[in-house]
């Protein structure tokens, strides 16, 4: 049995733990390709208007998946924490592909729910896993190779991070915050391989990702009124965090066209930049953003900051 897997949104978060859950469990694991043109329009023609442009890509990762799989495992998120809700969006995305795709295979959409913590995870994951097999002991095993992956892909993450911060090297290359969602930053399509260019200027990239996720809630906490959204929230986190614990040169904050938390966030971040003197480039991003236009940005961007550097000398 083939259970497809759309490679956006969520799945930049949790991939490890779905495919080893999954293939565990005996099923083959089907993800879509990475993000391209033709993913893009689809979505952008299957999908309504007033939505963001990852929800736009999501579509198009499900067409992409559509006729190749006996079913589409899409989670419907509302909390990943006791004090903190996931967009909407996320809520409600199941039923919006039902009514805008024809001709989807089954939907796997168990609901997502951590404000009483993660226990609820293991009932849920044997809800799932009984739709595939009878037998317990299989589930259970499936549930820890699944927790057990998702720490090794954290742990990774951290790591990076760690690595990053003992470069002892300080006068070779800038230090730079780069700011938003996963599904954006980890998108090369989407995001214009923005992580990787500002590498390839010789700079050290942070993002939120690699910073341990207690170290961002008790920075976001430095706001006056902590940002409702969780992943919003974090992004918070991560720039309080790099303006106080790093000495960070910029900040890139990237966006979505259309998401109002992203437009929120990016003006308090600008509000505090500001204060703290630090340089900052937004770029938002839409079906219609073109990559040499970004690189123009980031070139200009890194420009700026280098002659800072050697004005301070």
């Amino acid at each position: 049995m083939k259970i497809g897997i759309p490679r956006a949104l969520m799945y930049h978060y949790y991939y490890p733990a779905w495919q080893a859950f999954f293939r565990e469990l005996g099923l083959s694991v089907l993800f879509s390709p990475e993000t391209n043109k033709e993913v893009l329009d689809q979505g952008v023609k299957a999908a309504v208007d007033d939505i963001c442009l990852p929800f736009k890509v999501y579509y198009g990762h499900v067409l992409s998946l559509r006729d190749k799989v006996d079913c589409l495992f899409v989670p419907r998120f509302i909390s990943l924490g006791k004090y903190n809700y996931i967009c909407p969006k996320f809520m409600g995305l199941p039923d919006m592909l039902r009514a805008n795709i024809e001709g989807l295979p089954e939907l796997i959409d168990p609901v997502i729910d951590l404000r009483k913590g993660i226990f609820p995870l293991r009932s849920l994951a044997y809800k799932i896993g009984r739709r595939f097999t009878g037998n317990i002991l299989a589930i259970e095993r499936a549930y820890r190779k699944a927790r057990a992956s998702y720490r090794d892909f954290l742990q990774k993450q951290r790591e990076e991070g760690k690595r990053e911060g003992q470069v002892t090297d300080e006068a070779a290359s800038l230090v730079i915050g780069v700011l938003g969602h996963s599904y954006l930053l980890n998108d090369a399509y989407l995001s214009m391989r923005i992580l990787e260019r500002l590498e390839e200027m010789k700079a050290r990239v942070f993002t939120a990702d690699m910073l341990e996720e207690r170290a961002l809630e008790k920075a976001a906490w430095r706001q006056h009124k902590p940002a409702f959204w969780y992943f919003n929230r974090q992004i918070m986190g991560a720039a309080y965090y790099l303006f106080q614990e790093k000495e960070i040169n910029g900040i890139v904050q990237v966006t979505a066209f259309g998401c109002g938390p992203d437009s929120l966030v990016r003006e308090l971040i600008d509000i505090k930049a500001k204060r703290e003197g630090i340089p900052v480039l937004n770029i938002n991003l839409d079906e219609h953003t073109g990559e040499a236009g970004i690189l123009t940005r980031l070139e200009a961007f890194v420009d700026l900051i280098e002659r800072r550097r050697r004005k301070c000398r």
